[in-house]
């Protein structure tokens, strides 16, 4: 890893940091994203929490033009865009100035911060992610009645690892195996809270 290759990182991490969903949240809705909810600072939980499909898809769109950001400025610095992914994506899933006011890891799961990087040099990866999303959701509603995305989250995040090695360079595919274990904890802990609540449903 080079000098510019940290800086192109470094720069990600802050692009990424900037917390959409918490800010349009507490404007607009005068609520606490991060302790609301889900607590998780993204666009389902925005809208769920403030109770507008508007500003969750404002959400979505300012998020995914993070990601856009972060690999341009990547590029400008002449370091592989990979840099650019794993870096805005650290940054908004594990958001360092809402961490230090809460005295906990707080973020998002950064999957749209990762699609709009992911559409400027890793396109098809975004087409194989979503189609899998869809299958992996279809599959587990009717295998266990299960409609919640987390698990099928999970299977289709998995999955684009080995798709991009099989699609794009060695840079890529590590910077997706990095994003992979930035945004895995997350949905282990969802699929693992869901099925806490299952049994808990069950036993009941």
């Amino acid at each position: 890893m080079t000098e510019t290759d940290v800086v192109a990182a470094v720069g990600a991490y802050l692009l990424g940091a900037v917390p959409m969903a918490q800010l349009l949240v507490r404007w607009f809705a005068r609520k606490d994203l991060s302790a609301s909810g889900s607590s998780n600072v993204g666009a389902l939980n925005a809208m769920r929490v403030s109770k507008s499909k508007g500003l969750g898809a404002a959400v979505l769109v300012l998020d995914a033009l993070k990601g856009v950001a972060a690999v341009y400025f990547a590029r400008m610095y002449g370091a592989h865009p990979g840099y650019g992914l794993a870096g805005v994506v650290a940054g908004h899933n594990y958001n360092l100035w809402l961490s230090i006011a809460a005295r906990r890891l707080v973020g998002g799961k950064g999957f749209a911060a990762a699609a709009g990087a992911l559409l400027c040099f890793m396109p098809w990866l975004v087409a194989i992610w979503f189609a899998a999303l869809l299958i992996a959701w279809f599959v587990f509603k009717a295998w266990k009645g299960i409609t919640d995305e987390a698990p099928a989250s999970l299977v289709a995040t998995v999955a684009i690892v080995p798709a991009a090695y099989g699609l794009y360079d060695v840079g890529g595919t590590i910077a997706m195996a990095v994003t992979l274990l930035l945004i895995l904890p997350k949905l282990v802990r969802e699929w693992r809270e869901l099925v806490l609540a299952e049994r808990a449903t069950t036993d009941a």
